[in-house]
């Protein structure tokens, strides 16, 4: 079974709609949640979710997504992940920001390569916070086997080069990368580029799931319910 997974800005549009946005996420059986904490340097980000986190960052405090964060657990009951910068968590602090968010399944860092990783994996493991790692069109096959090997999350694939919101495909070196990766303990999941259902079904063909970002942040400001049930087919 293809998991699917959205993504939402912490707080975007304003809190209530958020929390309405999750709510429907746990609704329609999303499989699971990654958290956006906005970030003023967003460098994995499109010009959509970059220029949302800054019109949220304007408004709202850490305090404030993090206690958004904290009704995000209560109302969804599927697997709930992080997603922000290294610089966030530094500022926080790292073993603060594990012990405080303790309840997340686990923390994706955009700008965090393998190499730097366990910084930051080591505190959040005492918690049993997973730690996802990040692969790419571009990664060889020792860092895929390695990945493999240490993963103690999903692995989440970034379909396409750049950064969030481009066009969704797969040239066939990446699909032989995410055949490699398919099955892995926690699975590889896609994410860039994934927009509907017909980009999930090409998708699921390769992975073990999908992640949609750009679309999903989108859809807050309309119908997010019609949004969720076209992407179940």
């Amino acid at each position: 079974m293809c998991r699917i997974g959205i993504y939402l800005v912490c707080n975007y549009p304003n809190r209530d709609r958020f929390l309405d946005a999750v709510e429907m996420c746990n609704r329609y059986g999303i499989d699971f949640l990654e958290i956006g904490l906005p970030f003023s340097d967003p460098t994995a980000d499109g010009d959509v979710i970059e220029k949302v986190s800054t019109e949220t960052l304007k408004r709202y405090s850490m305090s404030d997504f993090l206690d958004s964060t904290r009704l995000t657990r209560q109302l969804f009951k599927g697997k709930l992940y992080i997603m922000t910068y290294a610089n966030i968590v530094f500022s926080y602090g790292i073993d603060k920001f594990a012990c405080d968010l303790g309840f997340i399944d686990g923390l994706i860092l955009a700008d965090v390569p393998y190499r730097e990783a366990n910084r930051f994996k080591k505190p959040l493991s005492k918690k049993g916070i997973g730690f996802v790692h990040f692969a790419t069109p571009e990664s060889r096959q020792k860092e895929l086997e390695r990945l493999k090997k240490d993963a103690n999350d999903f692995i989440y694939f970034v379909s396409i080069r750049g950064t969030t919101g481009g066009r969704f495909h797969l040239d066939d070196e990446t699909k032989e990368k995410l055949a490699y990766l398919k099955g892995a303990k926690h699975g590889v999941i896609l994410g860039f580029g994934i927009r509907n259902r017909s980009d999930i079904e090409k998708a699921c063909r390769y992975a073990d799931g999908v992640v949609i970002g750009t679309a999903a942040v989108e859809a807050v400001n309309g119908n997010f319910e019609a949004f969720l049930l076209s992407l179940k087919g």
